[in-house]
This record gives structure tokens, C-alpha cells and sequence, in this order.
């Protein structure tokens, strides 16, 4: 279970067992009791924001049954107030089901502008130099492969799909004479074409949504001992996407 997952079910809990713990005597803890409820809708709205629309439906029936044990069990034959109360269980799954479908259309705009982007920017990369393009998507087929094996989420294994096709777009910025050189680089030549990771960030970064691309890419030369560039990381702070990458990713500079 993810972190998030967690502190989403975990909020759900504490507030029902606040609610639960309160006494329906007197008429503060009534007024409690009609706080905590719309409390409830806090880790519905955070499911949606992180999960989407799926977040947003089954949090908001986690909430609308433990909601409704405490109807029955609380409040048992109390037709009045049971209807004011069953009306909360629909004010739930609304809210669930609206912000889930919100979030998820706009990461899909989202989506789809990064994907535009991308588009836009291997076919600079293919116009360039076509065994770039080739060999970036034979990156990306390989590394999916690994990840699924890995067993990274949907999320993920995309971000490291489109991490692979961008790997080496920072070669755009680096001259045709030290790109194209079919001899051995010299010093200076191979601290140019070192730059890369750090150019294709660069590039990245300003298109919408690709800040976990741009962090992978930027890390796909990096080394677990520390002897890689461009920042010389280190094991756990090198992503497992750009670990993936580092064993896939062998050209010719």
C-alpha cells in the first residue's frame, strides 16, 4: 500500500472512530457529530486528487458504509434524523465520484499536452540524427519491459516510457562535428556530449507535467558508486526509472 493509500485509510478510520466514540444524548455532541461527518469528505476529496476518479469512488463508499454502520447503530429508530443522515451517504459518493472525474479529465488535457510535446520534440530529434530516434525507441521498449518486471504502477512505467524516448534529446544542442564524430572524442568533446542529460532536462522541464520525465532523464547516466554524471548521485538517490535507463542506454558517445 502506498503512502497516500495509507494516510487515506487511515484518516477514514480516526474519523470513525471519533464518531463512533461520541454519545447522541445531548445536543453538542450532536453539533460534534455533524462535524466530524463533513469532515469525512477531506480524505474524499484527497483520494480523488491523488487516484483520480477510482480514488474518488472507493473512498467515498469506504465512507458512505462505515457512515451508514453508524446510522444503523447509533441512531436506530430515529426516522427523522435518519433521513437527514442517509442524505450524507449521496452527498459522499457525489462528491467522490465529481472530483474523481475532474482530477481524471484534467490529467488527461494534461497528458495529452506532454505527449504533444514529446511528439514535437523526436521529430526534431528524428530530423537530427535518425539512429538517435531509432535507438531511443528501442530504449523505451526495453525499459517497459523491465519495469513491468519490476512491477512499477501504470504511472510509472509511462513516465519511464516517455523518459526513454527523451533520453537523448539534450543531443539536439550538441554540434553535428562532435555528434556525428566517427573517431575517438577528445576531452573537451566528450564534457560537451556529458552535458546532455543536464540540456534534455533543460528542455523538459518547461512543458506541463514532465518533471518526473525531466528527473529521470536527467539522472539516466548516473552510477550507484557515485562515478556517473551529471551530479555524481549516489545508490537510493538515483530513481529506479533512471537505474532502468543506465542499463539500457549504450550508443555511441
Amino acid at each position: 500500500m502506498s503512502r497516500r493509500a495509507g494516510l487515506t485509510v487511515f484518516s477514514i478510520l480516526l474519523l470513525t472512530a471519533v464518531h463512533f466514540s461520541l454519545g447522541v444524548g445531548a445536543h453538542r455532541l450532536h453539533v460534534l457529530h455533524v462535524i466530524f461527518g463533513g469532515l469525512y469528505l477531506l480524505p474524499i476529496i484527497a483520494a480523488s486528487v491523488w487516484f483520480g476518479l477510482p480514488g474518488g469512488i472507493a473512498s467515498s463508499g469506504a465512507v458512505s458504509a462505515l457512515y451508514l454502520a453508524h446510522i444503523l447503530v447509533s441512531w436506530p429508530d430515529q426516522p427523522m434524523e435518519n433521513v437527514n443522515q442517509f442524505a450524507m451517504l449521496g452527498v459522499f459518493l457525489l462528491v467522490g465520484a465529481v472530483s474523481g472525474y475532474l482530477v481524471g479529465r484534467e490529467r488527461r488535457a494534461q497528458r495529452e499536452i506532454v505527449l504533444d510535446g514529446i511528439a514535437s520534440l523526436l521529430n526534431a530529434l528524428g530530423l537530427r540524427d535518425k539512429y538517435t530516434r531509432e535507438h531511443s525507441e528501442r530504449v523505451a521498449r526495453l525499459a517497459v519491459a523491465i519495469g513491468k518486471r519490476r512491477r512499477l504502477s501504470g504511472e510509472r512505467l509511462e513516465a519511464l516510457r516517455l523518459a526513454a524516448l527523451m533520453h537523448d534529446v539534450g543531443k539536439i544542442g550538441v554540434h553535428d562535428d562532435i555528434l556525428l564524430k566517427p573517431g575517438d572524442l577528445t576531452p573537451g568533446e566528450r564534457a560537451t556530449i556529458d552535458r546532455h542529460p543536464d540540456l534534455a532536462a533543460e528542455i523538459l522541464r518547461p512543458i506541463a507535467g514532465t518533471r518526473r520525465i525531466a528527473d529521470i532523464v536527467l539522472a539516466h547516466h548516473e552510477c550507484p558508486d557515485g562515478s556517473g554524471y551529471p551530479n555524481a548521485l549516489k545508490a537510493v538517490q538515483i530513481p529506479i526509472e533512471a537505474h532502468i535507463l543506465r542499463g539500457r542506454t549504450s550508443s555511441r558517445h
